[in-house]
């Protein structure tokens, strides 16, 4: 999907975006890196990325360059837009959690107001006495936000903007459509709806529902490569705000 250049500075008015399904297969093992992986948020996202570009590699391998796919080789694309929808998923899980132990490790910095207000909520008054007399702040901080992400997941703009903002940054896809240059609006288009096609293929079987009988959605090689690219814009962006 090609998006148009924006340089606007200004926050353009827009429609809250329809509700998406947050019910996720993500394992929640991915909530922060193992402290001595030397592995950052970054590493672990291209990872699986390159899992899901590896399925729009079998597919091509599987039917060739002469024959015509069968048409089941149809679900290695759609496996590749669950993977990468995981992948981003993955990536902003673990690189909030990585980031808010840099936030509290570094004493003079101020603590953005929405992290403040969560860690008092995990925390509550006992816990921060309790934080402040034995020193060791950021490792309960860090167990908090773990227990806390096994149960969340981070797919659809609302979830990782709500994420981002833990960290500082307010308005995460402004900053990233200027800095990648993309339309703002197309961006959060486009990672909506990919989301919910991921949950279509994940939960409903990739078919519409709604017809009776069920419609199977069409899928194609553009369409995963589209989603991949999506995904690691948006990633590697992040990873430079």
């Amino acid at each position: 999907m090609e998006t148009k250049s924006s340089n606007r500075s200004a926050r353009p008015n827009r429609k809250s975006p329809e509700p998406i399904s947050h019910a996720s297969t993500t394992l929640a093992v991915a909530a922060a890196i193992p402290v001595g992986t030397g592995l950052t948020a970054l590493d672990i996202f291209n990872r699986c990325v390159d899992r899901a570009k590896n399925l729009i590699k079998i597919h091509g391998v599987a039917h060739g360059k002469k024959s015509k796919p069968e048409k089941f080789l149809a679900d290695l694309h759609r496996a590749a837009i669950v993977l990468a929808i995981s992948a981003l998923d993955s990536y902003v899980r673990t690189f909030v959690a990585s980031r808010i132990r840099v936030i509290l490790a570094e004493r003079t910095a101020s603590i953005p107001a929405s992290l403040s207000d969560r860690i008092k909520v995990f925390l509550k008054e006992d816990g921060l006495l309790e934080a402040a007399r034995k020193d060791d702040l950021i490792e309960r901080v860090d167990k908090a936000f773990r227990k806390d992400f096994e149960r969340r997941t981070f797919q659809g703009t609302p979830a990782i903007s709500d994420a981002l903002k833990l960290v500082g940054i307010e308005d995460v896809f402004h900053d990233v459509a200027l800095k990648a240059k993309k339309n703002e609006d197309t961006l959060r288009k486009e990672l909506d709806e990919f989301t919910q096609r991921r949950h279509t293929i994940a939960h409903r079987g990739d078919y519409n529902l709604d017809e009776n009988p069920p419609v199977e959605n069409t899928i194609t090689k553009i369409q995963a490569e589209d989603c991949i690219g999506l995904i690691c814009v948006i990633a590697e962006t992040i990873n430079r705000l």
